[in-house]
């Protein structure tokens, strides 16, 4: 499937709706025993909390924006600080990441274990693409924060004083329910989606907005602003 915008051709997205996915969980036997492992890194804790915030990580996604190293994944999966979980896309595996029960603990984050289990598909790519988009951002603004949001938002960055709400769509939305919470807003909003044909049916609410589609999710991406009604770069 391809598509034509402007200088950029582009392939179905990794991140498409569109593959043939499968969420596995890992269901965690109850009662869960959290363990007594203390934070050992500033940047443990720092990425932890991010992926608490907005859910769940990729695996290439947490080493590209926290340097973890594989021994170093491997021992907060000892030390339950994380869970790993598969996502299964056309025939290939790919290792996603979420807070275990003792970073639940460590944060207090009111959070059952084993909520992961009830997440579709639509969800998990949803913050796959958030954290992608991170990534991009990582490459050219080193110091931001990450914070959590109410839905339909999946998280907002924080670049200084500066804050931006970050909207994701993937997969059919509740177009009233998504179009009021917009109108509601009253921070800046980031849009990522795979496709311009899934923005359009919101360009009313967006006159504001920055957009990236999937293929600009890259370290030299430019931001789409709507100017006379169409999606022009920035």
């Amino acid at each position: 499937m391809n598509t034509n915008h402007g200088d950029r051709t582009a392939t179905r997205s990794p991140f498409s709706i569109t593959h043939e996915w499968t969420f596995v969980p890992t269901v965690l036997p109850e009662p869960v025993s959290a363990g007594h492992a203390p934070m050992r890194l500033p940047m443990e804790e720092v990425g932890l909390q991010a992926i608490g915030h907005i859910g769940c990580i990729g695996s290439v996604q947490i080493t590209r924006l926290f340097h973890w190293k594989r021994h170093q994944v491997r021992r907060m999966l000892a030390e339950h600080k994380l869970v790993q979980h598969e996502l299964r896309k056309n025939k290939n595996t790919i290792p996603i990441f979420t807070l275990g029960p003792r970073s639940l603990q460590l944060f207090k984050v009111d959070q059952p274990v084993n909520s992961w289990r009830y997440w579709d598909i639509e969800s998990v790519l949803s913050k796959l693409v958030f954290f992608q988009f991170c990534c991009a951002l990582h490459e050219k603004q080193k110091g931001f924060q990450i914070h959590p949001v109410a839905l339909p938002f999946i998280g907002k960055v924080q670049m200084g004083e500066h804050l931006r709400y970050v909207l994701v769509l993937r997969g059919k939305e509740d177009a009233a329910a998504l179009e009021r919470e917009l109108r509601l807003c009253s921070q800046p909003v980031i849009v990522l989606a795979e496709n311009l044909e899934d923005v359009h049916p919101y360009n009313h609410v967006l006159s504001s907005a920055h957009l990236l589609l999937d293929q600009d999710l890259r370290e030299d991406y430019k931001f789409l602003r709507l100017r006379a009604g169409e999606w022009c770069r920035s």
